[in-house]
């Protein structure tokens, strides 16, 4: 799919500088869609960071991050993603979220 995106706009470009510029502007559009994502995604960690430090419950959920590993790896593998990209992105999410989670429940 990528492949051909991409021949589709060199193909409508009269130069590579401007296919590069096309694709730029996409890439930039995509980072866009992420950071709106991850702030929404952000927004839900929240909450359920307020609902475990109400019900008094630890930060960490190893079950649920092993599901949520299993689950992201299997669909960067579907997509034709590197796994090690969606490993690292789930690390990241992972580790932000629990740092919220124990400054909502006074953890250390």
């Amino acid at each position: 799919m990528i492949q051909t995106d991409i021949q589709e706009l060199a193909d409508n470009q009269s130069t590579p500088a401007q296919a590069i510029e096309s694709l730029r502007t996409r890439i930039d559009e995509i980072d866009d869609e992420i950071i709106r994502l991850l702030a929404r995604r952000f927004e839900a960690t929240h909450e359920v960071g307020v609902l475990k430090a109400q019900a008094g419950f630890a930060a960490l959920d190893a079950s649920r991050e092993e599901r949520q590993r299993t689950r992201l790896t299997a669909l960067a593998h579907d997509v034709h993603l590197d796994e090690d990209i969606a490993r690292g992105y789930l690390e990241f999410v992972v580790t932000e979220s629990k740092k919220r989670h124990k400054r909502l429940s006074g953890e250390k």
